[in-house]
């Protein structure tokens, strides 16, 4: 393990978490906030914590492959969008952009980062080919290597034009084509995906989306995790998709499951190895019968998830102590409040 960041935040004092991790030529940078005074400038002096950050760990902007943005205003999006490309440059890594109901201390804005820095020999290439990319400053996928990062494919077409409007699953559908088309410009197939996330629009939460997912979970069988959230920039689009994948990981990796049936039926993996990385689904609380431990207690649910999560490191052949990032999200806001959310700082902490 590398350098871990701690700027003595109360975030940090409270999970035991780093600002930023660095291992090797990789690193992480926590979903940083600064929530005093507008969206602007909450925007703008977390896009100067990340730089701040990445510079202690010997990384630049210019390394900076991944982020994930999280707003709570669906409004604030242009202010943030602009924002992010403000603080990149030309820079322009994959970026997804979701809407969620809350931030920790009230902010409206968060966002994390990864970075890669080139191995010798390795070529950095960007590719616009998503809506609002100039706007915002990102780019739809972003490869270093073998390694590429999609930003979060919705069914939004570059000129802004929607597709199948407040239809799910052919919007999933049609999020799957647009994946294996980046792919293909890597020279990266559907099997080669390690990991995935689809974030879906509240309004959407009941509709199951996976037979459109299909042709990219099933080739594969990648990590994946589904989240509820606020929106994901428009009230008619119901998801956003976004991965990473290796070129050859489909010769090469290693998958690993629990046993639970959902897994088996929806293609994805509890892990996946590639390399020295291991790449872990969202966990939950959910036993190998399909049925959730500790309901409605957000305490033992947090320290069996985590549980989960160490468990299948480990099976993967890696101490705890390698784990580089952590993300969590947390349903209700009473489970935000002082004391209900200890199981995760005590197993934070537990993993140091």
């Amino acid at each position: 393990m590398g350098l871990h960041l701690r700027r003595g935040t109360p975030f940090e004092a409270e999970y035991g978490a780093s600002s930023a991790v660095q291992s090797g030529p990789r690193t992480f940078v926590s979903g940083l906030v600064s929530p005093d005074g507008d969206v602007a400038s909450q925007a703008q002096r977390v896009f100067v914590d990340i730089t701040s950050a990445l510079a202690a760990c010997g990384a630049f902007p210019a390394d900076v492959v991944r982020t994930r943005i999280f707003y709570t205003n669906a409004g604030d999006l242009p202010t943030i969008g602009a924002a992010h490309r403000a603080a990149f440059g030309a820079v322009r890594p994959a970026a997804t952009f979701v809407q969620v109901t809350r931030l920790p201390f009230g902010a409206r804005v968060t966002v994390e980062a990864e970075a890669l820095h080139a191995p010798a020999g390795a070529r950095r290439r960007e590719a616009a080919g998503a809506p609002n990319a100039a706007e915002y400053g990102y780019s739809g996928v972003v490869q270093v290597g073998d390694d590429v990062w999609l930003a979060g494919a919705m069914a939004r077409r570059d000129n802004g034009t929607l597709v199948a409007p407040r239809d799910a699953l052919a919007q999933a559908a049609y999020i799957a084509r647009v994946v294996t088309e980046r792919l293909d410009s890597c020279g990266a197939t559907p099997a080669d995906i390690v990991s995935t996330r689809h974030y879906t629009a509240v309004a959407y939460h009941d509709v199951s989306t996976f037979e459109g997912r299909r042709p990219v979970m099933a080739p594969g069988e990648p990590t994946s995790a589904g989240i509820t959230v606020e929106g994901v920039g428009h009230p008619e689009l119901a998801l956003v998709l976004d991965m990473e994948a290796v070129v050859g990981a489909a010769s090469r990796r290693r998958n690993l499951r629990t046993g639970r049936t959902y897994e088996v039926e929806h293609c994805y993996s509890r892990s996946v190895r590639v390399g020295d990385v291991v790449y872990v689904s969202g966990s939950t609380s959910v036993n190998l019968k399909e049925i959730v431990d500790w309901p409605y207690d957000a305490y033992h649910q947090a320290l069996q998830t985590l549980g989960v999560i160490c468990h299948t490191v480990a099976q993967q052949g890696l101490p705890v102590r390698d784990i580089v990032r952590t993300r969590s999200y947390v349903v209700g806001v009473e489970n935000l409040a002082p004391g209900s959310d200890r199981g995760l700082a005590a197993e934070a902490r537990a993993l140091r």
